[in-house]
């Protein structure tokens, strides 16, 4: 079992990750990048600022060009510890692919950014393998990159090896605007897509939960039929077929949203002054409740830092979900109906876990 606070379950921000200072923080960054979105005159222009899942640029009437960066955090850590990097190349591809989905945009070029303690050929040569495999998948060339050693401010748990990745995906908006969720509307259905376990959220409390100082890499998870290594480093789902199917399809698409970090709150990004009321989940794979388990875990806490079992959210109209579900599915894609849009104000329930937001962060009904 792994450590926590003494008669407390354990907290993301006990275990380093203190999302409120950093809010706090980067917005001494913010008041200052936030006065460069008026520079570009005409193609270029920025039709969005900061904090949707990715940026929208005007190239011309008819073409817009998306754009996201992200990286895998400390995902990393696990695959030096585990000796496999594989996933972690597919993740750079899938966590920036998967954001640009949610203006609408058709993912089709990412570029790389990748900084080692040392250049070791079989590290490049697997990060680059897994990276090859996601694109092929989310239909994007990888068109260039950058590669920075770093032996002096680079550690990580197996020497020579420390590592860290990120990338930056485009794609294009052909022929209409950009999906920011304005067009969300009370009563409108949440249609769920299946998550494939952690994708690349929330490691540092997984690890601090099931690791106990860097060891028990290889500890089976019967619950999970894996090892504690093979189950943090499954790869994240890559949503772009199933995604590009809804909105080719006849389907209005009134929002779309990745659930990463943040779970299910990342709903009340979207752009419209409604709630969302979940109370149809699928069942979470079953990692997540060995990190509950193993670190006495509260729901509330859970959910904040966990996607727990949905990775990306699609909002329709109620009367067209069965239309969305087909399409969705004609893609293979594992989908359901997980709750409805509600009037106002902005904030997500989780019904069967009597979750609500507050503050950027779920609490139980209730409480204060």
């Amino acid at each position: 079992m792994g450590e926590k606070e003494q008669g407390v379950g354990l907290t993301y921000a006990a275990a380093g990750v203190d999302d409120d200072a950093a809010a706090e923080a980067l917005e001494g960054l913010l008041r200052w990048t936030r006065r460069t979105l008026g520079l570009p005159k005409g193609a270029g222009a920025p039709l969005s600022g900061e904090g949707f899942f990715a940026a929208v640029l005007r190239l011309t009437e008819t073409l817009n060009l998306a754009v996201s960066t992200d990286g895998v955090g400390s995902k990393a850590a696990v695959a030096q510890l585990a000796g496999r990097y594989e996933s972690i190349g597919w993740d750079c591809v899938a966590v920036n692919v998967n954001d640009v989905l949610c203006v609408g945009a058709r993912p089709v070029a990412l570029l790389d950014y990748i900084s080692v303690q040392e250049p070791r050929a079989d590290l490049l040569e697997a990060l680059g393998k897994g990276m090859a495999a996601a694109a092929e998948r989310a239909g994007v060339a990888i068109v260039g990159g950058e590669v920075s050693q770093h032996p002096d401010t680079l550690t990580g748990p197996r020497p020579g090896y420390a590592f860290d990745i990120a990338g930056t995906a485009l794609g294009v908006i052909e022929g209409r605007e950009p999906i920011d969720g304005s067009a969300v509307r009370p009563g409108d259905a949440i249609i769920g897509m299946a998550s494939d376990g952690i994708h690349a959220n929330g490691l540092t409390l997984a690890r601090r939960a099931l690791l106990v100082d860097g060891a028990g890499i290889d500890r089976p998870l019967p619950q999970c039929g894996a090892t504690v290594g093979e189950e943090l480093l499954r790869p994240t789902h890559i949503y772009v077929p199933e995604a590009l199917a809804l909105l080719k399809s006849d389907v209005p698409v009134h929002g779309l949203a990745h659930v990463s970090g943040g779970g299910l709150l990342n709903l009340a990004r979207l752009n419209a002054e409604v709630g969302y009321r979940v109370d149809a989940l699928p069942p979470a794979p079953p990692v997540f409740e060995a990190i509950r388990e193993a670190g006495d875990v509260e729901a509330a806490e859970i959910f904040r830092v966990f996607n727990m079992g949905v990775g990306f959210c699609a909002i329709v109209p109620r009367e067209a979900a069965d239309d969305a579900l087909a399409a969705l599915r004609s893609a293979e894609g594992d989908a359901q109906v997980i709750g409805a849009v509600t009037d106002g104000p902005r904030r997500v329930e989780v019904e069967p876990y009597h979750l609500v937001s507050q503050g950027g962060r779920f609490v139980e009904r209730g409480a204060r």
